[in-house]
């Protein structure tokens, strides 16, 4: 527990924390939420978690509680908040057991929940002599918000630009293991490939991870022998 409010009575009570919780009527120096109430604070991550400056103070019988209005939420990005109660006294609870993660999508809508990343994605060139090659990856179930219902996979063609509007296959899923999947006749060049995870309601994982493959199609000629002698 901790009464980090009381700070504010150095300011005289004229602080932006002391005025939402109340005590800018005291100077600062007198808590004055008899019932308690309960605390909103936000950073960029939980490691950085800004407890400095206070979002927001409900009442301790609120259900529920949210950011001032003014506070932006800018396009793609990730928000953490956490709550904290406070009792009669002014003392706060010093925990991070009430927090919640907010993805913000590219519309500046609150993003819906995902599967996880792919991980160990690796390429390698097929033995069949077709130009193909072999993608090989895994995916872990661990911490998901969102269970999988297949992998999408993407490639640019050797543009240079992945096409996210058409697949170039679609994996089923089938719990936590490696998949693969093959892909042939390719010309010399680079290749860029991504595979997405896709959930039940067609959330497709955001991720922006992309494999970048060459491919050499040129045979080498063969060494000729001139002359051989023993020395």
């Amino acid at each position: 527990m901790e009464s980090k409010w009381l700070k504010d009575s150095l300011f005289a009570g004229f602080t932006a924390n002391a005025f939402k919780l109340g005590t800018v009527l005291t100077l600062g120096w007198f808590w004055v939420r008899v019932t308690g109430g309960s605390i909103l604070y936000r950073g960029s991550s939980m490691c950085n978690i800004d407890f400095d400056n206070i979002l927001s103070v409900t009442d301790a019988d609120s259900v529920q509680i949210g950011p001032p209005y003014y506070i932006q939420h800018n396009k793609g990005t990730v928000y953490y908040y956490v709550m904290r109660r406070v009792n009669g006294w002014g003392d706060q609870e010093y925990t991070l057991a009430a927090a919640a993660k907010v993805m913000i999508d590219c519309n500046g809508d609150l993003a819906q929940p995902q599967p996880n990343n792919i991980c160990d994605v690796k390429a390698k060139c097929s033995c069949e002599g077709d130009n193909s090659i072999r993608l090989v990856w895994f995916y872990s179930p661990l911490e998901q918000k969102s269970k999988p219902v297949c992998f999408n996979i993407y490639c640019d063609g050797g543009t240079g630009l992945i096409n996210y509007e058409n697949t170039v296959a679609k994996i089923s899923y089938a719990g936590r293991k490696f998949y693969s999947y093959q892909i042939g006749n390719f010309n010399s060049g680079t290749y860029l490939f991504a595979i997405r995870t896709e959930s039940a309601n067609s959330i497709e994982n955001g991720s922006l991870a992309q494999l970048r493959i060459q491919i050499d199609t040129v045979v080498s000629n063969a060494i000729n022998i001139l002359i051989a002698k023993n020395v």
